[in-house]
């Protein structure tokens, strides 16, 4: 399911920002791992380092469960009960467990008032999203709300950026996507809108290697930043 709010016709209408959630406007990378460390420790005297974090960044759980833990191990913790589980607790307590990103409110404000049209486009599943959405009191700023259970191909494929330009009824060119992942740059990259990423302390060297702009923190995105962006003629991706 996708959300659309009607608004005003005019000029305005031409310009939109699309952001990404996860690593954008909430952290749950390093919460995600400790989670993981403190459940692994007290329950089955496991010590996860915290050098195993690197194998935590972006990746998908299975991989990192085959990094991290012997098959052994594997068997004897049952991973998935556990994702399962540390997915539920982070849906029904944002926070306890979820970071929040400094500035969100503020800029998405600014951003409205500005007469951008703003989306949220996540590969997080509805109802994580939906329940950061309510629990950081933001989801009246955004026209169109996408997860993942309104696509069909993940980042790095473009869909999930050009499903909400369509929404809004804005051209692609007129579009900036806030990223944070190797995967949803090159995503944007092939929706040819520009992208902005923002570099997390812990990001991989060559991360945001395809994206217009990098930002250290999501609260250095200015209202100039994103006329100037969008001023730039966008091709499409640079690489295969």
């Amino acid at each position: 399911m996708n959300k659309v709010k009607n608004t005003h016709k005019g000029a305005l209408e031409s310009k939109a920002v699309l952001f990404d959630l996860d690593g954008v406007l909430i952290e749950t990378e390093r919460e995600t791992f400790r989670f993981y460390q403190k459940y692994l420790k007290v329950h089955h005297g496991i010590m996860l380092p915290d050098s195993a974090f690197v194998y935590k960044i972006g990746r998908k759980s299975v991989d990192f469960w085959n990094d991290v833990l012997t098959k052994e191990q594997q068997n004897r913790v049952n991973v998935k009960k556990l994702t399962l589980l540390k997915r539920r607790m982070f849906i029904e307590h944002p926070e306890k467990y979820v970071k929040k990103v400094f500035g969100v409110k503020q800029l998405l404000k600014i951003l409205k008032a500005s007469g951008y049209k703003l989306a949220l486009t996540t590969q997080n599943e509805r109802e994580m999203m939906d329940s950061v959405l309510d629990w950081l009191n933001i989801r009246e700023f955004f026209d169109v709300i996408l997860s993942v259970q309104d696509i069909l191909k993940k980042k790095p494929d473009p869909e999930i950026y050009l499903k909400a330009a369509s929404l809004l009824n804005v051209p692609a060119k007129k579009c900036v996507v806030v990223e944070d992942s190797y995967d949803g740059i090159r995503a944007a990259r092939r929706a040819r809108m520009a992208c902005i990423a923002v570099q997390q302390p812990y990001s991989p060297p060559g991360n945001a290697k395809y994206a217009h702009v990098i930002v250290k923190k999501l609260s250095y995105i200015t209202k100039s930043l994103l006329e100037n962006i969008t001023k730039k003629k966008i091709k499409t991706h640079p690489f295969s």
